[in-house]
């Protein structure tokens, strides 16, 4: 959690703009590329398409450059984290635990109770969720397989 006294991260999240779309997808389908080569999935640019439209949708900037996707989407109580998306140059330096802190602070001032995602078991992303308090959640149809279902308590 960030208190008021730690130091500034050189990061802003704004919503994106339709010209941002290109960005955001090409950015989510090369960091994807690799899990769903993995794990014998394909990329499809049109459900991409479908879920940029009905998803909040925000860009991630460092010193006015694009360097990040976050997209949301509310399902009753909860906060559903459908992308945090990282340009390699940007990782490691706090970039996710910014957007994963700043869903939280929104799911809070929304008055929801929890924040979901959704992650393959290979992805390195998967540590910062439990350090950051995410849980393997129940029984779903996404804990076959590759991909876990993970929710933290707002």
């Amino acid at each position: 959690m960030f208190a008021p006294t730690d130091a500034p991260l050189p990061f802003a999240l704004r919503d994106a703009a339709p010209e941002d779309f290109e960005f955001a997808e090409a950015l989510t389908r090369n960091n994807m590329n690799g899990y769903y080569e993995r794990h014998h999935l394909v990329w499809r640019a049109d459900l991409f398409f479908v879920s940029w439209r009905e998803s909040e949708n925000y860009i991630l900037e460092a010193d006015g450059q694009r360097v990040g996707v976050m997209r949301l989407t509310e399902e009753g109580n909860s906060l559903h984290i459908r992308d945090v998306q990282i340009a390699a140059g940007y990782r490691g330096q706090g970039a996710g635990t910014y957007m994963l802190e700043t869903a939280h602070r929104w799911a809070r001032e929304r008055g929801l109770s929890e924040l979901q995602l959704r992650v393959f078991v290979d992805n390195p992303a998967a540590r910062l969720y439990l350090r950051m308090g995410y849980r393997v959640t129940g029984p779903r149809i996404t804990q076959i397989g590759a991909i876990r279902h993970m929710t933290r308590r707002v």
